[in-house]
Order: structure tokens, then sequence, then C-alpha cells
């Protein structure tokens, strides 16, 4: 993961630099850093890529400049028909200077096939085009401000640049001198719609400001929701027939196409979590210079030992050297003297690093607990997170990306943490149905009211959270890697009839009909406990969130500063 930032400047006196965003990409990008900059037609263009090493026998420095253009890219490709011995980064920018000279259209193309959480900016010398985009599903940060006089795209600014999450809908060209912004859809490099650059920033202001409940999409799957079809017979027979909720797993489990399911969603998870182990140098940040053999901890999960987060663990388990430990970050916070940190995540969290060290007995579990006091927590909102989180503002904003910072900067009572990469479990709920308002589409509208808000949750997930997460997280110069955001898993569960992922019937209650094919994926692995485990919230289970407070309400921490 790294930090990128280009500046477009109409007025030469527009070109000073902002110590402070610097310093923030900086964070992001901790083993090199570099700046260049090109001037083109009266306009001045500044590049600066400050680069995490992820992939290659060592760091590539940005911005890469050639005769062609010039290169930032943020990001990791996780595609097995990729040299997994050469930088992702070098191999970009040669597909890129491969392409003939003039043609942006085979740039747009070479950009729809990379597979893998990223963030690009790419200028094109011969047209004077930018091209910029996130992945198709959002994973990355990138965000644009712009003024009279120039123009930001960057991985992080701060509240006093108004801004927009780039959205991660279409990839974008926009012509340097004229100022018009062609939008290519994922799907098709030739066509593309043009607008002026200030209509589709409102537009885009419009959209990521709406609620859920206001964003509406076409379903692209249209299921027969055949009542007939076998599997819902029989879960809806064991739930009727079995109250206690490990034995409903077990008879569920011994249904064929029920297990084959199970067993696919496990192997298409585990080959995720595989490459995204693959693709590092396995060196922890102490040992990173060295080069050496490590045994410290280089991996690490943001484990509040939930269903989504144990499953990781125990997959990682088999791809990391056993000569390494894995650290497990636990965060809980205090609101006052009185209260304690021993909150509901953290409990969970001893839980289920019970049942990992019973699984996994030649692993050196570190469960590292994170405990933040009020006053902590207070300061770094107003100094670092805040600004982070912007352009979001919420207090559910908030909430999440307070836990998120202080989880990823991984600092118990004893030591920080020397892992430079970090699994979340995000997208688990999102695909397998693990809210309540999953529940309360069934219970409304049956299949057909599930599968749409299913196929909604998806989306709208680029829209969301996952930009914030970023921002927040690769501040600690860690990256964040999720293995249920991997575009071949995604295909898979996508591909899945509704019942074949949860099943949220009246008869199968919290902690086992929401993410009942997740459950049982984990229950297969040996995970009994933790695959009954109810779903919590992050900002409940953390307790860092007020319950009497809206999550939809503006912050008042994080109201725009002068």
């Amino acid at each position: 993961m790294c930090g990128i930032l280009c500046k477009i400047c109409y007025s030469m006196d527009s070109s000073s630099k902002d110590k402070k965003v610097l310093e923030r990409i900086k964070n992001r990008g901790p083993d090199s850093i570099q700046e260049c900059e090109i001037e083109t037609n009266g306009v001045k263009v500044e590049f600066c890529g400050a680069v995490l090493w992820m992939q290659g026998p060592q760091p590539t420095i940005q911005p890469i400049k050639n005769d062609r253009g010039i290169l930032l890219y943020n990001g990791d490709i996780f595609d097995e028909k990729w040299d997994p011995r050469r930088s992702d980064t070098d191999q970009i920018c040669e597909k890129f200077y491969q392409v003939s000279e003039n043609s942006v259209d085979h740039i747009i193309e070479e950009i729809q096939c990379l597979k893998g959480p990223f963030s690009i900016v790419y200028f094109n010398n011969s047209t004077n085009d930018l091209i910029f985009t996130r992945d198709r599903i959002g994973r990355n940060s990138l965000l644009m401000h712009k003024n009279d006089k120039n123009i930001l795209i960057s991985s992080v600014l701060d509240r006093k640049y108004e801004c927009i999450e780039i959205p991660a809908t279409h990839i974008f060209c926009l012509n340097l001198i004229t100022k018009k912004l062609k939008l290519y859809q994922w799907d098709n490099y030739i066509e593309y719609q043009e607008l002026k650059l200030d209509d589709w920033m409102e537009s885009v202001k419009l959209v990521q400001g709406l609620p859920d409940e206001e964003f509406s999409f076409d379903p692209c799957i249209n299921w027969d929701m055949d009542k007939e079809d076998e599997p819902i017979k029989y879960i809806e027979m064991v739930s009727l027939e079995t109250k206690d909720k490990c034995s409903i797993i077990e008879k569920l489990l011994d249904n064929s196409v029920i297990r084959e399911t199970v067993v696919q969603i496990i192997e298409k998870l585990d080959s995720s979590v595989k490459i995204r182990l693959k693709r590092q140098p396995s060196l922890c940040k102490m040992c990173l210079s060295k080069k050496t053999i490590c045994d410290h901890s280089s991996v690490g999960v943001l484990f509040s030992g939930g269903l989504d987060c144990t499953i990781l663990a125990y997959l990682i388990d088999k791809y990391v050297p056993k000569a390494q430990s894995i650290d497990l970050m636990n965060v809980a916070f205090k609101k006052d003297d009185s209260s304690s940190y021993e909150v509901p995540d953290r409990i969970t969290g001893k839980q289920s690093l019970e049942e990992l060290k019973r699984l996994c007995p030649n692993r050196k579990w570190v469960f590292k607990e994170i405990n933040v006091p009020k006053d902590e927590l207070n300061t770094y909102q107003e100094t670092a997170i805040a600004d982070l989180v912007y352009p979001r503002q919420t207090i559910l904003d908030e909430s999440l990306g307070s836990a998120l910072w202080f989880a990823s900067k991984a600092q118990d009572l004893q030591s920080v943490s020397p892992c430079r990469i970090l699994f979340l479990g995000s997208g688990a709920d999102e695909l397998f149905g693990g809210y309540t308002r999953h529940r309360n589409a069934f219970k409304r509208n049956g299949w057909t009211g599930l599968s749409k808000e299913l196929q909604l949750d998806w989306m709208r997930i680029s829209f969301r959270n996952l930009a914030r997460d970023n921002r927040v997280i690769c501040d600690h110069g860690r990256q964040p890697r999720m293995p249920y955001l991997d575009e071949d898993f995604t295909e898979f569960i996508l591909s899945l009839r509704p019942w074949l992922k949860c099943f949220p019937s009246e008869h199968l209650g919290p902690g086992v009909g929401d993410k009942l094919f997740l459950r049982m994926a984990a229950f297969h692995l040996g995970l009994k406990d933790v695959a009954l485990f109810p779903k919590r919230a992050l900002q409940f289970g953390s307790r860092i969130a007020n319950k009497k407070e809206k999550g939809s309400d503006v912050s008042k921490t994080f109201l725009k500063v002068d």
C-alpha cells in the first residue's frame, strides 16, 4: 500500500506544498518517497509517491516516469497469472508502455483487467490526459479537491479541503487542457460519457450524501425463487425439528448440496488468503531493512473474536512461516474511570483465542489488548482521525474510524506490533447477510426481498466505508488485506442463491440463520464455538459508541475546521 498525490496547478502561485498532507502520504508509504513535476501547455503537474513495499524483490520507487507517461500506483495485484517475482508496479507500467502511443482506450482496457485493491493516477504525455480510478470494488482511497487554481487527487487530505471520494463506478480520463472529463464503464473501454468536471463533482457529492435507504439500483440478478428448492426444504425441516444450535449445523452439513457449497466457500476463501500471504516479503518492520529470516509477527489480524476474523486467523495459520508469531489486535475503549476494558469484543476475543490455540497448537498467537482511555481517544480524534475519516463526518464514521485507527496502531501496554500487513473481515456481512436489515427484508418480502437487499449491499459497498477504512488503517504504515473482497471469491458468492448464503427465518435466530453458510464453514473447519457467536458491530463490541446517539448525525468532533 502506498500514498499517492497529484496536484494540477492552473496558476503558478498555487504550487506551494502542504506539509501536513505530505506527512500523511509518507505515513502510508514509509519505505520511500519521491516527487517529480512536469509542465504542459502552461499547466504544471506535481506528482508524489510514497511506497510501502509489498511485492517484488525490492521497493519500486514512485512516481515512475518514462517517455510515454507518469504512473502513480497504490495497491496490490492478486492475480496468479502475474509473475510473483516482480513488482506489480513495474508490471503495470510495462503494460501501459506497450500500448500504442496515443491510445487511451487501451490503457483503460489494461486497468479493467487488474485484480486486487488499487488506486491509479496515470498521465499520458501524448494526449495530456490524466487517467485515474479506484478498483471496481472500491477497496482503496482516492480523493479529489478542486478550486479556482488547482485540482488535487490524493490518497488522503484533511478537513480544510472540500473534497469527494472518487467513486469506484468508472475509470476517469481528464484532459488537462480542455478540462473535459470522460467516464468509462468497467466493462466497456470504447464507449464513454463526457461531463464538465464541476458538474460531475456536484453529482458525486449528491450520491455520496444519500442515506442508505435512498440508494437505488436495478437488480442485476432475478433469481427464480422456487420455494420447493431442495436445500430450502431441508433447512426448514431441520430448523423445525432441532432446537440445539450445534445440532442444527451438524445436521445441515449432512446434506450433500449444502456440504458441497460449504466446502467450495472454504476453498475459495482459502485461495484468497493464500495469495495475499504469498505476495509480500514475510518481514516485519524491524527486519525489513536487514532482509534476514524473520521470526516476529509480519502479519496481524484485526480481531474481535467474531466469526469473520477468526476464520481468517485459522486460514492464515496455514501459510505464515511456523517460526513467526501472528498478532491479534483486540481494541477496547473506556468511557469513564468506573468502566472496564472487559468489553464484549475482549471477552469473545479471548474465547476465540482459546479455540485457535486448540486447533493450531504450534502457532504463537500474540493477543494484543489495545486499551484506549477517553482522553487519548479525544486527543487523537481531533488531531488525526477526523482528517483521515474526512470527507465522512457522521457519528458512525467517528466511531468506526476511531476504533480501526487505534486497532491498527496496534499498541498495547507492552509494545507496538511490528507487523506490516493487517487482515480484515470486511465484506463478509454484505455477502452472507449478516445485518438485521437482511432479516427484516426476508420477513417483509421473503426470498425476493432478501435477494434485493443483498444485491443492494453489494452495489453500494464502494460508496460506504471501504475508502474511509483504508485511509485510517494505512496511516500506521500497515497494509489492509481483505480476503472476503477478493474478485474470485465475491464472484462465486454472488452467484449463489440467497438461501445458500444465509437463512434468516424465524426458526433460525441470530447466531445461526444470519451468515448461515459462513457459520457452517467455521464449524466444518473445527471452529465450533466461534460458529455460533452472535453478530456484533465493532462500535458496540469495543464500547466506543454511545447507543443514545444517532449514527447518521454529523459528529461535532469531525466538523470542518478553517
